[in-house]
């Protein structure tokens, strides 16, 4: 339940840096008041994450994912450039989650044992 509720924060923060991007500098109010409230409820879910989720892990993941998910959505929505550094870039991300998520794994199995 903890990785579905990262998943939802995760979304919620994509969506809020999308609408900040749609926002104009919080000049057109439909998108800043989505911008707050996606945070609002982002942050929240992320609290509640951290009571099951190592903070280094949940944190790794949280900006690792928002990071890769609006670069990708930068380059498909309004044309962003996307060479083989932001490709690079992406995989490091991608690696580095997955490494921090298998060390986590390892250390639960150790202490469960």
């Amino acid at each position: 339940m903890p990785y579905a509720l990262l998943s939802v924060s995760i979304v919620l923060e994509v969506a809020g840096t999308i609408m900040m991007k749609l926002s104009e500098g919080f000049t057109v109010l439909g998108p800043s008041v989505i911008v707050v409230a996606a945070y609002v409820v982002s942050f929240s879910l992320f609290v509640v994450v951290l009571k099951a989720v190592p903070l280094g892990l949940a944190y790794g993941i949280w900006g690792g994912a928002g990071t890769a998910l609006t670069t990708l959505i930068g380059c498909v929505a309004w044309g962003e450039p996307f060479s083989l550094y932001t490709g690079l870039g992406l995989s490091l991300i991608v690696a580095g989650i997955v490494l921090m998520s298998a060390e986590s794994r390892e250390k639960a199995d150790k202490g469960a044992a």
